[in-house]
């Protein structure tokens, strides 16, 4: 009977809402991610501000502006719990207060799990949208359809309404009550109380699975954690491997091309430009597209007839705007690069968890798992206000505007003052 006993007592205790905690979970959860979280916060509000300028309308900065959003409200939800549980006093000792119990498990871990799940198909969408400007033909069906600023939208908010579904089942799996349980972390010793000690009491919040789930937990969870592992990690990664790898090649596949071009000693000045233009025929085509957004500039009047251009005029112009497009490539392999070193960590460990779930294994122990989550978790808020300082080192176009949102001159009356090539090639920074 008194093992009975103990044995519901157990179960009991278990069912009550503690943190795991250990030597790196003050540091990292109180102090280290509401840094993060204020970096992050303050950096894509500045990419925010520059993004959603007029001059800067296209479909690649508008996924550029989804993807901050998204990595912004991942890092900032669980703050708010951060701060009161970690950061202030030693409640992470104690028991979570009902009052918290909704709140810990929606900040925590369903909101942050939608918004990264948005950020990593939004980052998939924009790798590949550059595979498709760079690697399809101008005049292609599929360039026409994905590389607007409508299907763009129509991909943002598609990824989002996705994003919800798959965790949408999250918010209704587990029923909450309260209890009064002995605290943990304070007692009351009074030598009047019976053996001297008075015990203090708290309201827990016990969680359990509603009682549909009650039945299938094996079932759902499988179902849950595979889907999840398959379709927002494995394959999404796997996925921006295999289109880095392409825009890479097709990056040095171009400038070995455009090399060779123009260093043919026998190849004239008129064909050497004529031959550049037809190689970076998908860049020229790209800044077409991205120049509709521009306002009205006067036309710069032709020379007379009889004044022949510089041969190398156009050369320059055009082997600036293949410039410009190699950089906002180069840039947008370097996020997804960023993504992939700390995403990869994240789907094998998660794999790990899964496989011990199924098979009934034991790969790790609580601490060690605990320990390498919370140290991945940490990788990954890292990285989200790296892409600020990625567009001001690799766009000239994005510094520009970051210089102008803190100067008296707008944007406008400094671009205006610039040859109509200079504010062209300035245009496809970012894009």
């Amino acid at each position: 009977m008194d093992s009975y006993n103990q044995s519901n007592n157990n179960s009991f205790l278990r069912s009550l809402l503690r943190l795991d905690w250990n030597q790196f979970a003050v540091p990292v959860n109180g102090f280290l991610m509401p840094l993060i979280a204020v970096v992050t916060l303050v950096n894509n509000a500045l990419v925010l501000a520059i993004l959603l300028r007029r001059q800067m309308r296209s479909p690649t900065n508008a996924l550029l502006t989804a993807l901050a959003v998204s990595d912004t409200l991942t890092i900032v939800c669980p703050v708010p719990c951060f701060v009161h549980f970690y950061t202030f006093g030693r409640r992470y000792l104690d028991w979570v207060p009902y009052s918290w119990c909704f709140a810990w498990f929606c900040f925590t871990d369903y909101l942050p799990t939608v918004f990264h799940t948005a950020s990593i198909w939004l980052t998939v969408s924009l790798a590949v949208q550059r595979y498709v400007y760079v690697c399809c033909p101008v005049g292609s069906t599929l360039r026409r359809r994905l590389c607007t600023m409508h299907s763009t939208i129509l991909v943002i908010v598609g990824v989002y309404l996705a994003a919800i579904a798959s965790q949408v089942c999250r918010f209704g799996e587990l029923t909450f009550s309260s209890v009064r349980v002995p605290s943990l972390l304070n007692s009351i010793h009074d030598d009047d109380e019976l053996n001297g000690t008075a015990v203090v009491e708290v309201t827990a919040c016990r969680y359990e699975m509603t009682p549909f789930l009650a039945r299938y937990t094996t079932v759902y969870y499988s179902i849950y954690y595979w889907s999840r592992v398959l379709l927002i990690h494995v394959i999404p990664c796997s996925s921006l491997v295999i289109l880095n790898t392409s825009l890479i090649r097709t990056m040095r596949a171009a400038h070995q091309r455009r090399y060779q071009l123009t260093s043919k000693p026998k190849t004239t000045s008129a064909n050497r430009s004529q031959t550049v233009i037809e190689a970076d025929a998908s860049a020229s085509q790209y800044e077409m597209q991205t120049l509709t957004s521009l306002p009205h500039v006067p036309e710069v009047p032709a020379p007379a007839a009889s004044t022949p251009s510089p041969p190398c005029h156009h050369a320059v112009t055009t082997g600036s705007r293949s410039d410009s497009s190699s950089r906002a490539t180069m840039m947008l392999v370097i996020v997804v690069g960023v993504f992939l070193i700390v995403e990869v960590p994240l789907s094998v460990l998660l794999l790990f968890v899964i496989i011990e779930n199924t098979f009934v294994v034991d790969l790790f122990n609580d601490a060690t798992r605990h320990t390498t989550a919370l140290l991945v978790n940490c990788c990954i808020a890292i990285t989200y206000p790296l892409n600020f300082f990625i567009y001001c080192t690799m766009s000239e176009r994005f510094r520009n505007m970051f210089c102008d949102l803190f100067s008296r001159r707008t944007n406008d009356s400094n671009t205006s003052l610039l040859p109509v090539s200079t504010r062209r090639s300035a245009r496809i920074e970012l894009d």
